[in-house]
C-alpha cells in the first residue's frame, strides 16, 4: 500500500470515529427511536432467560429469526444497560461499514474513491439516524460489507482460506437476515462463471467458498430441520409472501407499514377460509400456518401473474425510490430526498462508467440484483435497502472521481500479494 493510501485510511479511520459519535448523538437526541422493532428484544430476552433462539415461551417459534443479531441483543442485555448497549453496538457496526466502505472503494477504484465513498456512508443522514436504533439493518449493512469486500478479494486470489472466509462471511448474511438467502447461490454461481482465473482454479475457489458456507450456515440449518421437521430459515415467510401478495396489500404499502395491511387482509379473508386456518393442529414452530400462508400468496400470484409481474416492477421501483417508505413527515421527506436522489443519480451514471469492468464488480451487481428480486416477490420498505447502499455510494464516488475505466491500479494497489500470478 503506497503513501497516498495510507494517508486517506487515517482519514477513512478519524471518519469512523465521527460517524460513531454521529449515530450515538442521534440516539441520545430521539432516544425513544431506539426501540423500533422490540421483536429482536424479546427473543434476546428468552436467551438470556436459557430458552435458546426462540421468541415464544416453551420452546415456541424456534425459527423465526436467524441468530446473528438476537445473540449481540443478548450480549447487550448482559450488561444490565440494554439500552445504551444496543446503541453503541449499532453505532459501533455503523461505523465498521464505513471502513469497510472505505477498502472496499480503494480496492475497486482507488484511495481517492474509496476515501468519498467512506465519507458519503459516515455522513448519510438515513445511517446516522437508524443505525444505532433495535434493529439488524446496520448488523446486515456491516455483515454484507465484509461479504462483499472478501468477495472482491477472492476473485483474483490463490488464497484458499481467503476463498473460505468468503465462504463464511456469506453465510453471515443469512444468519443476520434470511431474505439474503438469494445471495449465497448467485454469488457462488459468479464465482464458478466468472471470476478470475482457469476453470479448475474457478472450480477449486467454488469449492472452498462453498465448504465456508456449508461450515457456517449448516450447523443453523440442521438445528432447524431439527426442531421444526424442516430445513426453514424463517419461519414467517408463508405470511410475508401472503401479505405481500393480496389484493388489498397496495391499499397499505409503501405509504404506510406493510404491518398494517395484516389485520384487514386476515378481515378479507372469508369465513371458510378463516375456519379452515383456525383448524389446523397446534403447531409450536407455526410451520403449518406458513405453508397454508404460503398456499395463499402462491394462489394469488398464479391467479394474477400479469398483476404480479406489475406489482413485482412497481416494488422494485418502490425499493429504490427518493420517496421514504413508510411516509414520513415533510421536513424528513425533504432531508432523505436531498440526500438520497443524487447519491441515486450519481450511482447510475457510475455503474455506465465501470461497465467495462462487469466481471470484476459482478458480486455487487449480484447483490443488487438478488434485493430487486426479493423486492419484487415480497417488499422493501427504505430501511431494507441499507445494505445496497454503501455500493451506492462507491459508484457514485467513481462517478465522481472518474477512475470507472482505470483497471490498471487500484485494485493491484491493494491487493498486494493474494493475487494469482
Amino acid at each position: 500500500m503506497n503513501a497516498r493510501s495510507l494517508s486517506t485510511g487515517r482519514t477513512a479511520l478519524y471518519l469512523c470515529g465521527l460517524a460513531f459519535v454521529l449515530r450515538l448523538a442521534a440516539i441520545a437526541l430521539s432516544p425513544g427511536h431506539l426501540w423500533a422493532y422490540t421483536v429482536y428484544y424479546d427473543m434476546a430476552k428468552n436467551l438470556v432467560a436459557g430458552g435458546g433462539y426462540c421468541l415464544g415461551p416453551g420452546g415456541r417459534l424456534c425459527a423465526y429469526f436467524p441468530p446473528v443479531y438476537p445473540t449481540l441483543t443478548a450480549a447487550a442485555i448482559l450488561t444490565r444497560h440494554p439500552g445504551p448497549a444496543i446503541a453503541c453496538i449499532g453505532s459501533l457496526l455503523g461505523a465498521g461499514t464505513v471502513w469497510m466502505t472505505w477498502l472496499t472503494g480503494t480496492r475497486l477504484f482507488g484511495p481517492l474513491t474509496g476515501l468519498i465513498a467512506a465519507v458519503w456512508a459516515a455522513l448519510y443522514p438515513y445511517f446516522i439516524w437508524h443505525d444505532g436504533v433495535l434493529q439488524e439493518t446496520s448488523t446486515l449493512a456491516f455483515v454484507v460489507a465484509v461479504s462483499i469486500y472478501l468477495l472482491v478479494r477472492a476473485q483474483d486470489s490463490a488464497s484458499r482460506w481467503l476463498w473460505l472466509a468468503a465462504g463464511a462471511a456469506l453465510s453471515l448474511t443469512v444468519l443476520t437476515k434470511a431474505n439474503l438467502l438469494l445471495f449465497i447461490p448467485a454469488a457462488l454461481l459468479w464465482a464458478a462463471l466468472f471470476s478470475a482465473g482457469s476453470r479448475p482454479r474457478r472450480a477449486q475457489r467454488l469449492l472452498w467458498m462453498s465448504l465456508g458456507v456449508a461450515l457456517l450456515l449448516g450447523p443453523w440449518v440442521i438445528r432447524t430441520w431439527r426442531i421444526t421437521g424442516t430445513p426453514v430459515l424463517y419461519s414467517n415467510g408463508g405470511f410475508a409472501l401472503w401479505t405481500s401478495n393480496h389484493r388489498l396489500t397496495f391499499d397499505y404499502f409503501p405509504e404506510r407499514s406493510i404491518d398494517d395491511a395484516h389485520t384487514p387482509e386476515w378481515n378479507d379473508l372469508t369465513p371458510a377460509e378463516q375456519r379452515d386456518f383456525n383448524s389446523l393442529p397446534d403447531d409450536p414452530q407455526d410451520i403449518l400456518h406458513a405453508r397454508w400462508y404460503w398456499n395463499k400468496g402462491m394462489s394469488f400470484i398464479l391467479a394474477h401473474p400479469a398483476l404480479t409481474l406489475a406489482r413485482g416492477l412497481r416494488k422494485i421501483r418502490i425499493a429504490f425510490s427518493p420517496r421514504f417508505s413508510p411516509a414520513q413527515g415533510a421536513a424528513f421527506e425533504a432531508v432523505y430526498f436531498l440526500s438520497y436522489f443524487p447519491l441515486l443519480v450519481l450511482a447510475i451514471a457510475g455503474v455506465w462508467r465501470t461497465r467495462a469492468r462487469w466481471r470484476e464488480l459482478g458480486y455487487i451487481f449480484v447483490l443488487i440484483a438478488t434485493f430487486a428480486l426479493g423486492s419484487a416477490v415480497f417488499w422493501a420498505h427504505t430501511s431494507h435497502r441499507m445494505y445496497v447502499e454503501p455500493y451506492l455510494m462507491i459508484f457514485a464516488a467513481a462517478a465522481i472521481t472518474a477512475r470507472g475505466k482505470d483497471t490498471s491500479q487500484p485494485a493491484g494497489a491493494a491487493a498486494g500479494s493474494d493475487r494469482e500470478n
